[in-house]
């Protein structure tokens, strides 16, 4: 009789642990509610977002601290060192004024003005990035254009430039298409 009292509370532990363990709002079939994504903050698509652009930022200061070294410490390029550091900023700010975090927080407000602020020099240094790219994409340094002799060793390698503006151009982008979606989900719930 004790070993089935004994199984019967443990049942009944097990039970109650399964109720408060957390959810997900996401069910793992293909067989989707689409009343749970009409209506709920979608705090897992943002944080994937934001995420994305922080890591598109760290790129592309890796991407600028190499156009520097390449361009021979010309600060062309090597604008996507500040263009990165700050996407980086705004996104981590970010993260703590999404609807999600609100009642976590308390100081929203004040950290979505911050955010704004963070993400506009964010979005006006990512397009000088990605003018400078195609400028060095259009004209790229190295190339002969029959004025004289060229040093090797003076002259970067426009091959090099090119597919390093490509990539920021393409970190440039998906940074600023994802801070657009954010804003979108921010703005329409």
């Amino acid at each position: 009789m004790t070993m089935l009292k004994l199984n019967m509370i443990l049942a009944k532990s097990q039970i109650a642990a399964l109720s408060r363990r957390k959810e997900s709002a996401a069910p793992l079939t293909g067989d989707r509610d689409s009343s749970l994504f009409r209506f709920g903050y979608p705090l897992a698509l943002v944080l994937r977002l934001r995420v994305l652009q922080i890591v598109c930022g760290i790129s592309a200061m890796v991407m600028g601290s190499v156009a520097f070294i390449e361009e021979r410490q010309k600060f062309n390029m090597g604008l996507g060192i500040p263009a990165g550091g700050i996407s980086v900023l705004a996104a981590a700010v970010s993260i703590h004024t999404s609807r999600g975090w609100t009642a976590v927080t308390g100081v929203a407000g004040a950290g979505a003005g911050a955010a704004s602020v963070l993400w506009a020099a964010a979005a006006c240094l990512l397009l000088a990035l990605v003018v400078q790219c195609c400028r060095t994409i259009m004209d790229p340094p190295g190339v002969d254009h029959g004025g004289g002799p060229m040093e090797d060793d003076t002259i970067p390698s426009s091959r090099d430039l090119v597919v390093i503006a490509c990539v920021q151009i393409t970190l440039a982008a998906a940074t600023l298409l994802s801070a657009a979606i954010c804003a979108r989900i921010d703005c329409n719930t």
